[in-house]
């Protein structure tokens, strides 16, 4: 009988090997493989370090990540689509739940009434928070989110040309293209005010009375940190029979009217700064929000609220046009998953929150970059990007290099905020920096000061 024993870093044991190629009709492993080519075959053991115990391999593990600089270590004012926002414990509590935690797609409703019902509540609340009718049931990102809202106007309108403001963020305007340019789609890019920074509405006026143009995109606070005249845009919009979509902060919709209200077609956004945490870099949730004509267009999955045979109230998947499934090449998208316990994360966030509390969190965030705003460009050297109004999130031009002045922030505890793309101000001075409810006023003083002694630094 073979001995069970592990081999090396392996898991299957030597019993467990043979059964497996005796299933396959093998006799060795080296016959597994025989159809890999003999020059790119490794003949050798891997060359690795002696096996640890378990409390000595998460020692090690711990050491490691000791050495990343995170927001538990740095004081952070980063922002360009990602923030530092408090998360209530409950969210964690409710969201680890085995009920969400471990539930996949929905396909039965009738086992997976929980689920369903989170992402109806998700989907009203985020409805009311964005001002539009229908929400989907989350994509990857915000990136993700803006693109596919791009083809959602080009699906409707039958056209392949799409006006996009500038000021995106350059890692936004980077899956735009990605995702856009195979499918045939032009994006024509529209420069900003240089004084407001807000984008161009009689550049926009133009392309768009140019024709063939199945939409605009704009995004509000934008790269600069200005706050975006969406009414406006929406009006030259609907007078010309064009489609709108606005990529927003969440949060701007509880200080300022929502874009869904003031005339925008379809609304995305980031859902990262709605209970979730930053996580270097991700998962993260996208969400589309769209008035009900474009309802069909919609990527993903949409969660009804229906009745079944006997009049007991329930829900069910009621839209699905996945390639997966029965849409097949007609699928409105071929996004192949989405962010459903990420959305429930957002739905718990708000629901615990409130609208009053969701709206002082927003009117806090906007005080702190003011206040921010205001001690920073007090510094010799320093002042205002742009002019436009902003939200929780500012440009300044700095008189040295902004990645070197970042460098020199992170060396004293402080996340100093991302440098802005030098194709959209003309050098590399610029800097966008964020502030949110979770910086004290001896937070922001200190920033100031930690500024001041890395610009006298040079």
């Amino acid at each position: 009988m073979t001995q069970r024993t592990p081999v090396g870093f392996n898991v299957h044991t030597g019993s467990d090997v043979e059964a497996m190629l005796e299933v396959m009709g093998l006799h060795s492993i080296e016959q597994l493989f025989a159809d890999v080519p003999a020059q790119v075959r490794l003949r050798r053991a891997l060359r690795l370090p002696p096996a640890l115990s378990e409390w000595e391999l998460m020692r090690d593990v711990r050491a490691m990540a000791d050495m990343n600089a995170t927001v538990q270590s740095h004081s952070s004012f980063l922002g360009c689509g990602a923030y530092e926002h408090y998360i209530p414990a409950v969210v964690d509590a409710m969201v680890s739940r085995g009920e969400f935690l471990t539930a996949y797609t929905p396909y039965q409703p009738e086992m997976s009434q929980g689920l369903l019902q989170a992402l109806y509540e998700f989907q009203v609340l985020v409805g009311r928070l964005l001002g539009q009718d229908c929400v989907n049931c989350s994509v990857y990102d915000g990136a993700t989110a803006l693109a596919e809202s791009c083809w959602m106007m080009c699906s409707a309108s039958g056209k392949r040309r799409v006006v996009v403001a500038q000021a995106v963020w350059q890692q936004y305007r980077e899956v735009l293209d990605t995702y856009l340019m195979p499918r045939g789609v032009q994006l024509v890019y529209v420069g900003q005010d240089l004084h407001t920074g807000m984008a161009d509405i009689a550049a926009i006026a133009d392309m768009v009375l140019a024709g063939d143009v199945a939409g605009v995109v704009l995004q509000s606070p934008n790269a600069l940190g200005v706050i975006e005249d969406v009414q406006a845009i929406a009006q030259v919009c609907q007078s010309n029979n064009v489609l709108l979509a606005v990529c927003v902060n969440p949060f701007l919709c509880g200080w300022l009217e929502a874009p869904g209200t003031l005339g925008a077609d379809i609304v995305v956004c980031e859902g990262q700064p709605l209970g979730l945490p930053l996580s270097a870099g991700g998962p993260y949730v996208g969400i589309i929000a769209c008035a009900k004509p474009l309802e069909r267009y919609l990527p993903g999955r949409l969660v009804g609220r229906v009745h079944d045979l006997n009049g007991k109230l329930g829900y069910a998947l009621v839209k699905e046009d996945r390639e997966q499934h029965v849409a097949r090449d007609k699928a409105t998208s071929h996004i192949c998953s989405n962010q459903a316990l990420n959305a429930i994360r957002v739905a718990i966030y708000l629901a615990c929150l409130g609208e009053r509390n969701f709206m002082r969190i927003a009117q806090t965030n906007a005080a702190k970059a003011l206040q921010l705003r205001e001690l920073v460009t007090g510094l010799e050297g320093v002042k205002l990007l742009r002019s436009g109004d902003h939200f929780n999130e500012f440009a300044v031009e700095l008189p040295m290099d902004a990645a070197m002045f970042c460098a020199r922030m992170c060396n004293r505890g402080v996340f100093a905020g991302v440098p802005i793309d030098k194709l959209l101000v003309g050098h590399e001075r610029g800097l966008l920096i964020a502030a949110t409810e979770t910086k004290s006023h001896a937070d922001l003083q200190a920033y100031v000061k930690h500024a001041s002694a890395c610009l006298q630094e040079s």
